[in-house]
């Protein structure tokens, strides 16, 4: 899978390649754009991904906070008896609250990396149907190039043709 930044090289090595061509090359070549990010928006399916996405991250702040709470806990029985407690007590104490912290900070760290692997899971078969719709739609109607304004990169487009209309029409998308 392409990253975001080598799309954008992509983008700007393609269009700087079309600035050099023949204007004869150019102008039997249709050009397209289509905001994908606008696209993606509409697909029905788009809801029920944001759901099941916002339940897996509740999922995961649950048990974050489920933790944070056990450290509090920790903490607060620690420093209430302290003054009772052995040096031995006391470093064995720290040590366990070190150790949550660390299971924390660990807990954390994987939590962020399974919600972006959830979220991917959950938009590759969008982005799948999205690119095949694009490319039914760009192959039927002779476009030799469609770009992607969403990402940015594509700074003027009014000679292309937007579209978006073709493929809503494509995924059945009103």
């Amino acid at each position: 899978m392409m990253t975001t930044r080598m799309m954008k090289n992509l983008v700007v090595a393609f269009a700087l390649a079309l600035t050099g061509m023949p204007s004869a090359f150019a102008q039997n070549n249709k050009l397209g754009h289509i905001d994908r990010q606008k696209l993606m928006l509409m697909l029905p399916e788009r809801k029920d991904a944001e759901t099941k996405m916002q339940a897996f991250a509740k999922t995961l702040d649950d048990r974050l906070k489920a933790m944070g709470a056990e450290y509090e806990a920790m903490v607060t029985k620690a420093q209430a008896e302290a003054d009772a407690m052995t040096q031995t007590a006391k470093e064995i104490a720290v040590r366990e609250i070190g150790e949550l912290e660390q299971r924390i900070q660990a807990a954390q760290q994987k939590a962020q990396e399974d919600l972006a692997k959830q979220e991917e899971e959950l938009l590759k078969p969008m982005v799948d149907r999205t690119n095949a719709a694009i490319s039914t739609v760009a192959a039927a109607n002779n476009f030799a190039y469609i770009f992607d304004v969403s990402t940015g990169m594509v700074l003027y487009y009014d000679k292309g043709e937007d579209i978006l209309p073709l493929v809503k029409a494509e995924l059945a998308i009103p």
